[in-house]
């Protein structure tokens, strides 16, 4: 593995750590859960079309008499369980570790709205401590297209339930959710008021690996690191940031990375140093090397990559709903381009269709710059956003 992509490496995996790096060197302090009203759960197990035991938690509002609407996520890339654990840190520093959906389940209970999500196949939810266990055979056969499947399972059982409003369900896709929207809502759409999509991904899994591989880098940086905003860092600059946060300076060495030693790091200059690693990714997709793609994109298999590898653009599915639809998308996603979001819109537009709503927001990342701390106060303003629109469309949609 040549040095210069075993640095790059080191700066990506980085990234995915990102939730534990204070960026302006102060200590994490991360309040724990208020004491808000919690919704009552429900575990509903049931099985795919082929047989595989499934497994979904639906959250509903305590106190609800009546049938209520229901909000279904569709799950972002990688291994997930419908509790979604994460680590973060609590006022006194010590780790600890929480289940994402829980904010999403309180958020909606609050405005009387059930929440529901699945855990993919080979994906288990566990308890004390909170964890996932995974079952690396069953999941490396969840391709999109048996994913959708397995959604469009859970969504039977969710119609089933009794205390849901089957004539209210809006699709909440996040990333990867973002293409199974249009697919779920066009092959089930009995009961489907609207969609949302935050973090949307445009493009097929051949231009997204491609992308996220050469562009994608330098978004994530521009949204950590205030300099790169006018599309370089400085020698200076780069001093200086060593001196602020010396953990994310050593992630993203200068000199090895100034490839054309202009005194610059710019988009050009990390794409050239990613190329080695896409070059590594699609061979070991065109060969099969699912060890490598384990190990290097979310456990992901040739598989999963294949499935959809050339796809048409999002949008070509989204045009075929007539729902109220809106994307939400951070302007600085370093893993689905903002541009795709600007075409969407434009092909809405010439194709004289007005059900489509967008939020593009600056200085925000793929995670639309949600935070545990955040979260303690209702989310980010992305989040906000997307409540409210649930909140408006669920309303205009009846009973």
């Amino acid at each position: 593995m040549p040095a210069l992509f075993r640095i790059f490496l080191t700066f990506v995996l980085c990234l995915l750590l990102l939730p534990d790096w204070p960026l302006h060197g102060q200590k994490p302090a991360l309040p724990d859960s208020p004491a808000l009203p919690d919704p009552i759960d429900v575990i509903i197990s049931f099985k795919s079309s082929d047989g595989t035991p499934l497994e979904a938690k639906l959250s509903l509002p305590e106190g609800s008499s009546d049938k209520v609407p229901v909000v279904f996520y569709l799950h972002g890339a990688g291994a997930r369980t419908y509790d979604n654990p994460f680590s973060y840190r609590s006022e006194d520093g010590s780790p600890k570790t929480g289940k994402y959906f829980d904010f999403h389940a309180r958020e909606l209970a609050q405005r009387n709205l059930a929440f529901f999500r699945m855990s993919k196949r080979g994906c288990k939810a566990k308890e004390s401590p909170v964890s996932m266990q995974l079952d690396r055979e069953i999941f490396s056969k969840a391709t999109p297209t048996v994913l959708l499947s397995d959604y469009q399972t859970a969504l039977d059982a969710l119609r089933a339930r009794p205390e849901i409003d089957s004539n209210r369900i809006v699709l909440w896709g996040s990333s990867e959710g973002t293409w199974m929207v249009p697919r779920l809502g066009a092959s089930s759409p009995d009961g489907i008021v609207a969609g949302i999509m935050l973090g949307y991904a445009a493009d097929n899994m051949k231009d997204t690996i491609t992308w996220q591989t050469s562009i994608g880098p330098w978004r994530n940086i521009q949204h950590l690191i205030p300099e790169a905003k006018d599309g370089d860092i400085t020698k200076e600059e780069h001093e200086a940031l060593a001196k602020k946060n010396p953990a994310l300076a050593q992630a993203l060495p200068f000199e090895p990375l100034d490839l054309d030693q202009d005194g610059t790091l710019t988009s050009a200059d990390l794409a050239r140093a990613n190329s080695p690693r896409l070059n590594f990714i699609l061979k070991a997709i065109e060969e099969g090397d699912d060890d490598f793609l384990w190990a290097q994109l979310l456990n992901l298999s040739s598989a999963y990559l294949q499935d959809w590898w050339d796809a048409p653009a999002n949008h070509v599915f989204l045009q075929k709903l007539d729902i109220p639809l809106a994307i939400f998308h951070g302007e600085l996603d370093g893993t689905c381009r903002v541009e795709g979001v600007r075409e969407a819109e434009a092909a809405f537009r010439k194709a004289g269709k007005t059900n489509l709503t967008i939020n593009i927001y600056p200085d925000t990342d793929h995670n639309l710059n949600w935070t545990w701390e955040s979260s303690q106060e209702g989310g980010s303003p992305p989040f906000k956003d997307a409540f409210s629109y649930i909140v408006e469309k669920v309303k205009s949609s009846g009973s």
